[in-house]
């Protein structure tokens, strides 16, 4: 009679579990929200004058509606292809018009302001192409893309 009980029970749990979690996929399936992602170019040591940048997204679920420019000497925004704003792939590029304005470590270059469609993850794969350190001499980087908000 106990394993009868706790048999029923378990079935109940397991149920409801997966009505909840099939009402949560529901809930956001065809949903569409907005968000805004910070993009980020760690030049470690080096001064940062210019990068171009890799931006890979399933365009089926992001659509980038708008970028603004970051800080320091990358305020403005970066130059890009319209086309990559619902291509599913986006190159950025951008370079300080003053040495002076090149900063070494982790620099904030971007802002993408996204539409989301569907249920998370939404995923930005990014690589770097090119940066560059006052003069034009090429240095390593690494990139990275923070989502920071999101509103429904």
């Amino acid at each position: 009679m106990m394993r009868v009980y706790f048999l029923i029970i378990s079935l109940v749990f397991i149920i409801s579990a997966h009505a909840l979690a099939g009402s949560a996929e529901e809930d956001c399936n065809g949903k569409i929200s907005f968000s805004t992602a910070e993009v980020y170019v760690d030049s470690n040591k080096e001064a940062l004058a210019a990068y171009q940048i890799d931006i890979k997204y399933d365009k089926e679920k992001i659509k980038i509606v708008g970028l603004e420019g970051g800080t320091d000497g990358f305020n403005k925004p970066p130059f890009y292809d319209q086309a990559g704003f619902e291509g599913g792939h986006i190159i950025l590029a951008a370079f300080v018009s003053d040495d002076t304005q090149a900063k070494r470590g982790n620099s904030k270059v971007a802002r993408l302001h996204l539409q989301t469609t569907g249920c998370p993850p939404f995923v930005l794969k990014t690589e770097p192409m090119a940066a560059a350190k006052p003069g034009g001499k090429s240095i390593p980087v690494k990139v990275k893309i923070d989502f920071i908000s999101r509103q429904n």
